[in-house]
C-alpha cells in the first residue's frame, strides 16, 4: 500500500470491529446469523460428522465467491428493466406534454411495487441460502477440527 490514508483506513477498521466485538455492538448480527442458521430448512444442513465441516467449507467459499456474479447479474437485469421501461414511458409522457423527469420516479416506484408484489416468490429461496450459509458459518467455525487416526 503506497496511500498512507489506505493503511490509516485499514487500521481504523480493525479497531473498529475489534470494539464491536468486545463491546457487543455486533450482538444483533450474531443473534440475526442464529436465527437464520435455525431455519427449519437449514437446521439439519451439514450435521454429518466426517464430512460436515468439509461441506461447510465448500458451501462458505462458494457463496462468497458466487454472490458478487449473482448480485452483478441483477443488477444488469434491473437496469435493463429500468431502461427498457424508461423508453416505453417517456414517449407517453412527451405527448400528454407532461416533463420526461417524471419517469424516472414512476418507473423506480413501478419497480419497488413489482418486487414487493411478487416477493413470495424471491423471498424464501434467499433466505434458504442465507440459512445455509449461517448454518455452514456457525458449523465451520464452532466446532473444532476431527482428528483421524
Amino acid at each position: 500500500m503506497r496511500n498512507p490514508g489506505a493503511r490509516w483506513l485499514v487500521v481504523v477498521l480493525i479497531a473498529l470491529v475489534a470494539a464491536g466485538l468486545s463491546l457487543g455492538w455486533l450482538a444483533p448480527v450474531r443473534d440475526t446469523i442464529a436465527t437464520l442458521a435455525s431455519r427449519p430448512d437449514a437446521q439439519d444442513a451439514f450435521g454429518d460428522p466426517h464430512t460436515g465441516r468439509t461441506d461447510a467449507l465448500i458451501m462458505l467459499v462458494s457463496f462468497f465467491l458466487l454472490t458478487p456474479f449473482a448480485l452483478f447479474v441483477g443488477l444488469l437485469a434491473l437496469t435493463f428493466l429500468m431502461i427498457a421501461s424508461l423508453l416505453v414511458t417517456e414517449p407517453v409522457f412527451r405527448a400528454f406534454r407532461l416533463p420526461t423527469w417524471l419517469c424516472v420516479p414512476l418507473v423506480l416506484g413501478g419497480v419497488g411495487w413489482a418486487a414487493y408484489t411478487v416477493r413470495d416468490t424471491w423471498t424464501p429461496p434467499l433466505l434458504y441460502v442465507l440459512g445455509l450459509a449461517a448454518r455452514a458459518g456457525l458449523v465451520y467455525f464452532a466446532s473444532a477440527p476431527t482428528v483421524t487416526h
